[in-house]
Protein backbone atom coordinates (compact mmCIF):
# COMPACT_ATOMS: atom_id res chain seq x y z
CA UNK A 1 0.00 0.00 0.00
CA UNK A 2 2.74 2.61 0.77
CA UNK A 3 4.23 1.73 -2.13
CA UNK A 4 1.42 2.51 -4.52
CA UNK A 5 0.38 5.56 -2.71
CA UNK A 6 4.46 6.44 -3.58
CA UNK A 7 3.75 5.86 -7.15
CA UNK A 8 0.24 7.88 -6.47
CA UNK A 9 2.68 11.02 -5.02
CA UNK A 10 4.95 10.56 -8.46
CA UNK A 11 2.04 10.99 -10.55
CA UNK A 12 0.40 13.24 -8.87
CA UNK A 13 3.57 15.45 -8.98
CA UNK A 14 3.86 14.54 -13.01
CA UNK A 15 0.51 15.79 -13.47
CA UNK A 16 0.65 19.53 -11.65
CA UNK A 17 3.81 19.46 -13.08
CA UNK A 18 2.92 19.31 -16.81
CA UNK A 19 -0.35 21.50 -15.99
CA UNK A 20 1.36 24.68 -14.43
CA UNK A 21 4.03 24.22 -17.57
CA UNK A 22 1.40 24.26 -20.05
CA UNK A 23 -0.52 27.04 -18.38
CA UNK A 24 2.21 28.89 -17.94
CA UNK A 25 2.13 29.73 -14.28
CA UNK A 26 5.11 27.38 -13.09
CA UNK A 27 7.40 29.36 -10.93
CA UNK A 28 11.07 28.99 -10.82
CA UNK A 29 10.32 27.39 -7.20
CA UNK A 30 8.26 24.50 -8.36
CA UNK A 31 10.30 24.03 -11.41
CA UNK A 32 13.07 23.23 -9.58
CA UNK A 33 11.37 21.59 -6.66
CA UNK A 34 8.98 19.16 -8.69
CA UNK A 35 12.18 16.98 -10.11
CA UNK A 36 13.57 17.03 -6.74
CA UNK A 37 10.46 15.27 -4.82
CA UNK A 38 9.83 13.09 -7.63
CA UNK A 39 12.99 11.49 -7.74
CA UNK A 40 12.90 11.20 -3.63
CA UNK A 41 9.49 9.26 -4.01
CA UNK A 42 11.47 6.87 -6.54
CA UNK A 43 14.54 6.24 -3.99
CA UNK A 44 12.18 5.79 -1.26
CA UNK A 45 10.12 3.42 -3.33
CA UNK A 46 13.29 1.71 -4.27
CA UNK A 47 14.43 1.39 -0.62
CA UNK A 48 10.89 0.13 0.28
CA UNK A 49 11.44 -2.56 -1.30
CA UNK A 50 14.57 -3.52 0.41
CA UNK A 51 13.79 -2.25 4.06
CA UNK A 52 13.12 -3.91 7.19
CA UNK A 53 9.71 -3.97 8.60
CA UNK A 54 11.72 -2.04 11.75
CA UNK A 55 12.63 0.71 9.15
CA UNK A 56 9.27 1.06 6.96
CA UNK A 57 7.80 3.38 9.53
CA UNK A 58 10.75 5.65 8.86
CA UNK A 59 10.20 5.89 5.68
CA UNK A 60 6.80 6.82 5.93
CA UNK A 61 8.34 9.57 8.38
CA UNK A 62 10.44 10.54 5.39
CA UNK A 63 7.86 10.39 2.50
CA UNK A 64 5.70 12.67 4.73
CA UNK A 65 8.26 15.71 5.66
CA UNK A 66 9.07 15.80 2.25
CA UNK A 67 5.35 16.13 1.09
CA UNK A 68 5.00 18.75 4.18
CA UNK A 69 8.22 20.69 3.38
CA UNK A 70 7.27 21.40 -0.54
CA UNK A 71 4.05 22.21 0.81
CA UNK A 72 4.93 24.49 3.28
CA UNK A 73 8.02 25.70 1.52
CA UNK A 74 5.96 26.34 -1.88
CA UNK A 75 3.40 28.30 -0.36
CA UNK A 76 5.74 30.32 1.87
CA UNK A 77 7.53 31.12 -1.99
CA UNK A 78 4.12 31.92 -3.24
CA UNK A 79 3.45 34.66 -0.56
CA UNK A 80 6.64 36.77 -0.99
CA UNK A 81 6.37 39.82 -3.15
CA UNK A 82 4.47 39.42 -6.58
CA UNK A 83 4.77 35.91 -6.59
CA UNK A 84 1.87 36.36 -4.77
CA UNK A 85 -0.14 36.89 -7.07
CA UNK A 86 0.22 33.44 -8.49
CA UNK A 87 -0.37 31.93 -5.61
CA UNK A 88 -2.06 28.83 -5.51
CA UNK A 89 -0.17 26.47 -2.97
CA UNK A 90 -2.05 27.25 0.06
CA UNK A 91 -5.16 25.10 -0.77
CA UNK A 92 -3.23 21.88 -0.51
CA UNK A 93 -1.65 22.93 2.66
CA UNK A 94 -4.31 20.83 4.62
CA UNK A 95 -3.29 17.84 3.37
CA UNK A 96 -0.22 18.18 5.16
CA UNK A 97 -2.62 17.11 8.54
CA UNK A 98 -4.50 14.74 6.42
CA UNK A 99 -1.38 12.76 5.79
CA UNK A 100 -0.03 12.49 9.27
CA UNK A 101 -2.82 11.29 10.85
CA UNK A 102 -3.61 8.47 8.03
CA UNK A 103 -0.35 7.35 7.71
CA UNK A 104 1.72 7.90 10.47
CA UNK A 105 1.26 6.47 14.12
CA UNK A 106 -0.65 8.32 16.26
CA UNK A 107 1.72 9.83 18.95
CA UNK A 108 4.01 10.62 15.90
CA UNK A 109 1.11 11.98 14.11
CA UNK A 110 0.09 14.23 16.93
CA UNK A 111 3.36 15.89 17.61
CA UNK A 112 4.72 15.68 13.65
CA UNK A 113 1.69 18.11 13.25
CA UNK A 114 1.95 20.76 16.07
CA UNK A 115 5.45 21.03 14.43
CA UNK A 116 4.39 21.32 10.87
CA UNK A 117 1.70 23.98 12.35
CA UNK A 118 4.07 26.03 13.89
CA UNK A 119 6.35 25.63 10.79
CA UNK A 120 3.45 27.02 8.20
CA UNK A 121 2.15 29.83 10.55
CA UNK A 122 5.77 31.33 11.34
CA UNK A 123 7.06 30.99 7.51
CA UNK A 124 3.94 32.68 6.07
CA UNK A 125 4.39 35.23 8.83
CA UNK A 126 8.30 36.11 8.21
CA UNK A 127 7.28 36.62 4.39
CA UNK A 128 4.08 38.70 4.62
CA UNK A 129 5.46 41.12 7.20
CA UNK A 130 8.20 42.05 4.59
CA UNK A 131 5.94 43.75 2.18
CA UNK A 132 2.09 43.96 4.36
CA UNK A 133 1.60 45.57 7.34
CA UNK A 134 1.01 43.97 10.82
CA UNK A 135 -2.66 44.11 10.73
CA UNK A 136 -3.09 42.24 6.98
CA UNK A 137 -0.11 39.81 7.97
CA UNK A 138 -1.53 38.92 11.47
CA UNK A 139 -5.40 38.90 9.06
CA UNK A 140 -3.64 35.96 6.85
CA UNK A 141 -1.90 33.99 9.49
CA UNK A 142 -4.42 33.38 11.90
CA UNK A 143 -6.76 32.76 9.12
CA UNK A 144 -4.63 29.83 8.24
CA UNK A 145 -4.51 29.22 12.09
CA UNK A 146 -7.93 29.06 12.65
CA UNK A 147 -8.66 26.28 9.22
CA UNK A 148 -5.57 24.40 10.32
CA UNK A 149 -6.51 23.82 13.91
CA UNK A 150 -10.10 23.03 12.82
CA UNK A 151 -8.14 20.60 10.57
CA UNK A 152 -6.33 19.22 13.24
CA UNK A 153 -8.57 18.99 16.01
CA UNK A 154 -11.40 17.29 13.40
CA UNK A 155 -8.70 14.56 12.57
CA UNK A 156 -7.65 13.80 16.14
CA UNK A 157 -11.18 13.31 16.85
CA UNK A 158 -11.88 10.76 13.86
CA UNK A 159 -9.03 9.04 15.06
CA UNK A 160 -9.91 9.15 18.80
CA UNK A 161 -12.79 7.58 17.28
CA UNK A 162 -10.96 4.91 14.97
CA UNK A 163 -9.17 3.83 18.23
CA UNK A 164 -11.95 3.65 20.58
CA UNK A 165 -13.76 1.41 18.10
CA UNK A 166 -10.75 -0.82 17.38
CA UNK A 167 -10.49 -1.54 20.92
CA UNK A 168 -13.95 -2.05 21.47
CA UNK A 169 -13.78 -4.29 18.97
CA UNK A 170 -10.92 -5.89 20.35
CA UNK A 171 -12.68 -6.09 23.92
CA UNK A 172 -15.68 -8.16 22.00
CA UNK A 173 -12.87 -10.32 20.03
CA UNK A 174 -11.43 -11.27 23.27
CA UNK A 175 -15.23 -11.92 24.92
CA UNK A 176 -16.07 -13.91 22.29
CA UNK A 177 -12.72 -15.91 22.73
CA UNK A 178 -13.74 -16.47 26.01
CA UNK A 179 -16.65 -17.98 25.34
CA UNK A 180 -15.87 -20.47 23.06
CA UNK A 181 -12.68 -21.76 25.17
CA UNK A 182 -12.14 -23.71 27.95
CA UNK A 183 -10.24 -21.27 30.10
CA UNK A 184 -8.20 -24.14 31.98
CA UNK A 185 -7.12 -25.97 29.23
CA UNK A 186 -7.11 -23.69 26.32
CA UNK A 187 -8.55 -25.19 23.80
CA UNK A 188 -11.81 -24.89 22.75
CA UNK A 189 -14.99 -25.87 24.69
CA UNK A 190 -17.83 -27.41 24.12
CA UNK A 191 -19.74 -24.37 22.67
CA UNK A 192 -16.65 -23.87 20.45
CA UNK A 193 -16.69 -27.27 19.63
CA UNK A 194 -19.98 -27.15 17.70
CA UNK A 195 -19.53 -23.58 16.71
CA UNK A 196 -16.41 -25.00 14.45
CA UNK A 197 -18.29 -27.97 13.20
CA UNK A 198 -21.16 -25.80 12.35
CA UNK A 199 -18.61 -24.04 9.96
CA UNK A 200 -16.82 -27.36 8.75
CA UNK A 201 -20.29 -28.13 7.37
CA UNK A 202 -20.00 -31.39 9.11
CA UNK A 203 -23.23 -32.97 7.64
CA UNK A 204 -22.05 -31.49 4.35
CA UNK A 205 -19.11 -33.00 4.20
CA UNK A 206 -21.07 -36.70 4.67
CA UNK A 207 -23.32 -35.40 1.62
CA UNK A 208 -20.59 -34.52 -0.05
CA UNK A 209 -19.13 -38.27 0.46
CA UNK A 210 -15.89 -36.80 2.35
CA UNK A 211 -15.54 -38.65 5.59
CA UNK A 212 -14.42 -37.79 8.71
CA UNK A 213 -13.93 -39.81 12.55
CA UNK A 214 -15.01 -38.41 15.92
CA UNK A 215 -13.22 -39.53 18.99
CA UNK A 216 -14.26 -39.05 22.50
CA UNK A 217 -11.96 -39.67 25.36
CA UNK A 218 -12.26 -39.66 28.51
CA UNK A 219 -10.02 -39.95 31.84
CA UNK A 220 -10.32 -42.94 33.67
CA UNK A 221 -10.98 -43.30 37.48
CA UNK A 222 -10.68 -38.86 37.28
CA UNK A 223 -13.06 -38.97 40.63
CA UNK A 224 -10.21 -40.70 42.43
CA UNK A 225 -8.08 -38.25 41.32
CA UNK A 226 -9.74 -35.46 42.73
CA UNK A 227 -10.87 -37.33 45.87
CA UNK A 228 -7.11 -38.03 47.08
CA UNK A 229 -5.63 -35.23 45.30
CA UNK A 230 -7.71 -32.25 45.30
CA UNK A 231 -9.66 -30.55 42.52
CA UNK A 232 -6.83 -27.93 42.21
CA UNK A 233 -4.60 -31.44 41.15
CA UNK A 234 -7.59 -32.38 39.27
CA UNK A 235 -6.94 -29.13 37.41
CA UNK A 236 -3.72 -29.90 36.60
CA UNK A 237 -4.24 -33.17 35.25
CA UNK A 238 -6.98 -31.72 32.48
CA UNK A 239 -4.62 -29.29 31.62
CA UNK A 240 -1.53 -31.65 31.38
CA UNK A 241 -4.13 -34.05 29.21
CA UNK A 242 -5.53 -31.31 26.85
CA UNK A 243 -1.68 -30.02 26.09
CA UNK A 244 -0.62 -33.79 24.96
CA UNK A 245 -3.57 -34.00 22.82
CA UNK A 246 -3.25 -30.99 21.21
CA UNK A 247 0.62 -31.67 20.17
CA UNK A 248 0.11 -34.86 19.41
CA UNK A 249 -2.90 -34.47 16.91
CA UNK A 250 -2.49 -32.56 13.50
CA UNK A 251 -3.09 -28.32 12.86
CA UNK A 252 -6.43 -29.27 10.47
CA UNK A 253 -7.70 -31.50 13.43
CA UNK A 254 -9.75 -30.25 16.51
CA UNK A 255 -9.67 -30.76 20.14
CA UNK A 256 -11.96 -29.70 22.40
CA UNK A 257 -13.13 -30.49 25.95
CA UNK A 258 -16.82 -31.56 25.65
CA UNK A 259 -17.48 -31.25 29.97
CA UNK A 260 -15.70 -32.84 32.95
CA UNK A 261 -12.62 -35.29 32.17
CA UNK A 262 -13.89 -35.78 28.11
CA UNK A 263 -12.15 -34.66 25.52
CA UNK A 264 -13.26 -34.98 21.68
CA UNK A 265 -11.34 -34.54 18.93
CA UNK A 266 -11.96 -34.19 15.12
CA UNK A 267 -10.28 -35.57 12.29
CA UNK A 268 -10.80 -35.16 8.66
CA UNK A 269 -9.42 -37.03 5.45
CA UNK A 270 -8.18 -40.26 7.62
CA UNK A 271 -8.80 -43.81 6.57
CA UNK A 272 -9.94 -46.26 9.50
CA UNK A 273 -6.57 -47.39 9.79
CA UNK A 274 -4.72 -43.96 10.34
CA UNK A 275 -7.68 -42.81 13.00
CA UNK A 276 -7.46 -45.94 14.75
CA UNK A 277 -3.16 -45.52 15.02
CA UNK A 278 -3.88 -41.86 15.86
CA UNK A 279 -6.08 -43.21 18.92
CA UNK A 280 -3.46 -45.52 19.73
CA UNK A 281 -0.83 -42.77 19.98
CA UNK A 282 -3.02 -40.27 22.04
CA UNK A 283 -3.83 -43.35 24.19
CA UNK A 284 0.09 -44.28 24.98
CA UNK A 285 0.91 -40.60 25.17
CA UNK A 286 -1.02 -40.10 27.78
CA UNK A 287 -0.65 -43.49 29.71
CA UNK A 288 3.10 -42.22 29.94
CA UNK A 289 2.21 -38.86 31.63
CA UNK A 290 2.80 -38.24 35.20
CA UNK A 291 2.33 -35.26 37.35
CA UNK A 292 3.54 -34.51 40.98
CA UNK A 293 2.04 -37.35 42.95
CA UNK A 294 -0.29 -38.16 40.47
CA UNK A 295 1.00 -41.73 37.68
CA UNK A 296 -0.71 -43.91 35.97
CA UNK A 297 -2.96 -41.80 34.28
CA UNK A 298 -4.86 -43.37 31.51
CA UNK A 299 -7.73 -42.48 28.64
CA UNK A 300 -10.72 -44.40 26.66
CA UNK A 301 -11.50 -44.10 23.74
CA UNK A 302 -13.98 -44.21 21.78
CA UNK A 303 -14.39 -43.49 17.95
CA UNK A 304 -16.96 -43.14 15.48
CA UNK A 305 -16.89 -42.63 11.57
CA UNK A 306 -19.39 -40.65 9.61
CA UNK A 307 -19.52 -43.26 7.05
CA UNK A 308 -21.28 -45.38 9.57
CA UNK A 309 -24.25 -42.60 10.37
CA UNK A 310 -26.27 -39.95 8.63
CA UNK A 311 -25.82 -37.18 10.84
CA UNK A 312 -23.38 -35.93 13.09
CA UNK A 313 -25.35 -36.50 16.31
CA UNK A 314 -25.25 -40.21 15.14
CA UNK A 315 -21.56 -40.08 15.20
CA UNK A 316 -21.44 -38.74 18.25
CA UNK A 317 -24.04 -41.30 19.31
CA UNK A 318 -21.55 -44.12 17.94
CA UNK A 319 -18.55 -42.79 19.56
CA UNK A 320 -19.94 -42.60 22.68
CA UNK A 321 -21.47 -46.05 22.75
CA UNK A 322 -17.59 -46.95 21.38
CA UNK A 323 -16.51 -44.99 24.67
CA UNK A 324 -18.87 -47.21 27.15
CA UNK A 325 -17.31 -50.46 25.95
CA UNK A 326 -14.02 -49.26 26.01
CA UNK A 327 -14.77 -48.40 30.11
CA UNK A 328 -16.23 -51.36 30.31
CA UNK A 329 -14.30 -53.99 29.60
CA UNK A 330 -11.21 -52.42 31.47
CA UNK A 331 -10.42 -48.96 30.23
CA UNK A 332 -7.33 -47.65 29.11
CA UNK A 333 -8.28 -48.80 25.83
CA UNK A 334 -9.90 -48.00 22.16
CA UNK A 335 -12.82 -49.71 20.76
CA UNK A 336 -14.76 -48.64 17.28
CA UNK A 337 -16.46 -50.09 15.13
CA UNK A 338 -14.44 -51.20 12.11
Amino acid sequence: MFRRLLLLACVSFMLVWLIDESSGIISQYDATAYPICIGSFAVIYVASRYASHSHQNNLHLLTYLIVAGYLISTSIWHHIGSNALFSNAAQWLGLNYVIAYLFLEVKRAASTTIIVLAATLIGHYVVLIQNHGLEDTMGVVLNIAVAHIVYIVLLWTVVRLRVKAAQANSRINLLENYAYVDLLTGILNRRGIERVFDELGIDQIEKDSQRYALMIIDIDYFKQVNDQFGHAMGDKVLAKVAAKLNRAIRPEDVIGRWGGEEFVVLTLNRNPQEVLALAEQLRLGISQLSLDDVSGITVSIGIGFSNLAKTRQEVFNIADSNLYEAKQSGRDSVRCSI
